[in-house]
């Protein structure tokens, strides 16, 4: 599978992935939480806003072994938003409304595609809606990313 995509996000001709929680209680932030390029270039926003992001180069087989996790493990280009939207409006439940909960977003441009999901309140959603399995594999997929994001910020002792 070819990762380099020719397409854009946003302003960013080269991004082949956008990852973000943003908004609720969450401090206004600077960018996404994470980003790859097509170069394989890693960048973390920093925990706190005016902070400076961490950026860190990934080597060919790590971008990909990333992307390949993100696309095969957790199918996220098959991760329809308008499929879980419909799911949570006919769960039988009224719908969930917080306010101040944050959204959870992802777009992706691999291989001449281009795709993205975004679900308000996803941790609330997704406890409440275990048997919604869009919902599921994308609040997994969330889980993955927040931890991927995690480690890219962490230094390690060389």
């Amino acid at each position: 599978m070819r990762h380099a995509g020719a397409d854009q996000i946003g302003d960013q001709p080269d991004l082949v992935l956008v990852f973000d929680v943003s908004g609720g209680q969450r401090p206004r932030a600077d960018g996404p939480l994470l980003t790859l390029s097509a170069a394989g270039l890693a960048s973390v926003r920093a925990p706190r806003p005016g902070g400076a992001r961490t950026a860190v180069q990934l080597s060919p087989a790590e971008a990909t072994a990333l992307l390949d996790i993100v696309v095969s493990r957790y199918g996220a280009l098959e991760i329809d938003a308008d499929a879980i939207d419909q799911a949570l409006s006919q769960a039988g439940e009224p719908r969930l409304r917080i306010a101040d909960a944050s959204t959870t977003s992802l777009t992706l441009a691999i291989d001449d595609r281009h795709h993205s999901v975004s679900v308000n309140a996803l941790p609330q959603q997704a406890g409440r809606h275990p048997g919604i399995e869009p919902l599921q594999r994308f609040a997994e997929l969330a889980r993955y990313l927040q931890s991927k994001a995690n480690a890219l910020a962490t230094p390690t002792a060389d």
